[in-house]
């Protein structure tokens, strides 16, 4: 079964909170835009893989 994704929300506030700890709120800001930058370069990489498993299946 597939859970609410609940649990990935509590994480990723844990997970920010844990980094942001210490860091000034530039640092916080460009700690943001890097891990932004990457959520959108792995969602490329992702919809790209979809595409060339569909062609190769014949969808």
């Amino acid at each position: 079964m597939c859970s609410s994704g609940d649990d990935f929300v509590l994480a990723a506030a844990a997970i920010a909170i844990s980094i942001s700890q210490g860091k000034s709120a530039a640092e916080v800001n460009i700690l943001g835009e890097l891990f932004s930058a990457i959520g959108d370069n792995l969602g490329l990489i992702a919809a790209k893989k979809e595409i060339c498993e569909s062609a190769s299946n014949g969808f």
